[in-house]
């Protein structure tokens, strides 16, 4: 029998699809705790301390919203920090409203937003080792005896596609992590300084590049308090980068227009000297 895929829940993504059919039942299981408020919060459950106001306190709502997702909850366990839910085949708006195909588990804004932060800051207040989806593996289906020739005629193809899908996968959860995460902001910062102006770029490239192979190496974990330092860093340089790149862009537009609108009025003046010639 196949084992079971499981996929980390990534925080920087409004929704990821889960390919399961209408009826199919699937576990959420993992929490963070915010530095922010000391709560506990996981896929569909938030809990409040003792020192919280009001004092200790059980919410039900957490990361995901599984109703707009196209899922319905089925059971909880609050201590283990474990749900169960079954596709419903109906809903998926919020799948639909960010572009990815339903079902899905979309991530709920409301917990940043009531406490007065953005979704990057409240992502970045969290600790722990995160929420995953547990999927049942892929059915086993039975081939008719008339059929065992044309598989053994296949078995190299089905053995390399078996691999290939299974490198494919460990691909994609390797790119959800906080390390693959990290790994894939670091590459994209050095693709961008490679179109950004030399002179912000000269200074930038170096220290990207230093981080990118800490990060390879190991040599700061992107789930540790100092990855999340490395990663806010790497975010920052990111938006001086667009910035840069928006303003190169206007100038060039501006240059375009000034040398457009010169060329107009020189045929402008030139039209008004002909019609004063032939006047």
């Amino acid at each position: 029998m196949s084992d079971p895929i499981v996929i980390k829940i990534p925080l920087d993504k409004p929704a990821i699809p889960v390919d399961v059919a209408p009826g199919t039942e699937i576990v959420l299981r993992g929490f963070y705790t915010s530095r922010h408020d000391g709560s506990v919060i996981d896929a569909a459950t938030t809990t409040w301390p003792k020192e919280a106001p009001g004092g200790a306190s059980v919410d039900a709502g957490g990361f995901i919203d599984l109703e707009s997702g196209g899922f319905h909850l089925t059971s909880r366990d609050i201590a283990k920090h474990e749900i169960h839910a079954v596709a419903t085949g109906k809903g998926g708006e919020a799948c639909a409203a960010v572009g990815v195909s339903a079902p899905c588990l979309p991530l709920r804004t409301r917990p940043a937003v009531s406490r007065l932060m953005t979704q990057s800051e409240w992502a970045a207040s969290l600790d722990g080792a995160g929420i995953e989806v547990v999927l049942p593996p892929p059915p086993i289906v039975a081939a008719p005896p008339g059929a065992v020739p044309f598989l053994q005629v296949g078995a190299g193809i089905v053995v390399a596609a078996v691999v290939g899908l299974g490198a494919l996968r460990w691909r994609k959860r390797r790119a959800a992590s906080p390390e693959g995460q990290l790994v894939a902001l670091a590459e994209a910062l050095r693709k961008k300084l490679a179109r950004a102006d030399q002179v912000l770029a000269a200074p930038l490239a170096p220290a990207v590049e230093a981080a990118l192979k800490a990060v390879r190496e190991r040599r700061v974990d992107a789930r540790s308090a100092e990855g999340r330092r490395v990663a806010e860093v790497l975010r920052r340089v990111d938006m001086r980068i667009e910035e840069s790149i928006r303003q190169a862009r206007a100038e060039e537009e501006q240059q375009a227009a000034d040398e457009l609108v010169q060329e107009m009025e020189s045929a402008l003046e030139a039209a008004d000297e002909v019609k004063r010639t032939h006047a």
